[in-house]
């Protein structure tokens, strides 16, 4: 199954990027295509992707579910859709009292009639979705320490 993994640094303490991340509305909406989430239990959700591969596009939904929860230090899913499926996970490392190593990891199948893409359509699109994703959330994260230090004091 194609994977790739992304590891990069913030400065935030680890408790504000975990709050941010283990928000499934916060994250869902920064993931490239997303146009939804829907909560439907603690482990459970269901995403409403535009996906395009190659010259066909279309909107699917990726059923979630959280396979490992454990504060501030790992997230692990499981989604599956029409012909696909994937899993990953979000590690934090704790560098400084300021400073926190996110690493995201995202596996992906093409499955059914999808299958005919193959695993090398399925890695690139793979690590395109990573790059842009792990892109927003940087630059989410970033915003925020900026707006913190414009907040007036008093």
């Amino acid at each position: 199954m194609p994977s790739t993994e992304l590891t990069f640094t913030i400065k935030l303490p680890i408790k504000a990027i975990w709050s941010f991340m283990s928000d499934r509305h916060e994250v869902g909406c920064l993931f490239p295509g997303c146009k939804g989430v829907k909560i439907l239990n603690d482990l459970d959700s269901i995403w409403t992707v535009k996906m395009s591969f190659g010259p066909f596009t279309r909107t699917m939904e990726m059923k979630t579910h959280t396979t490992e929860f454990k504060e501030f230090e790992k997230l692990a899913w499981t989604a599956t859709g029409d012909h696909i499926t994937s899993s990953g996970f979000v590690s934090l490392k704790k560098i400084s009292d300021d400073e926190t190593e996110v690493t995201y990891r995202v596996e992906g199948n093409a499955t059914g009639p999808l299958s005919a893409l193959g695993d090398i359509v399925v890695a690139e699109k793979l690590r395109e979705l990573a790059k842009k994703f792990t892109r927003n959330i940087k630059d989410q994260l970033e915003w925020r320490i900026e707006a913190q230090k414009e907040e007036p004091k008093g």
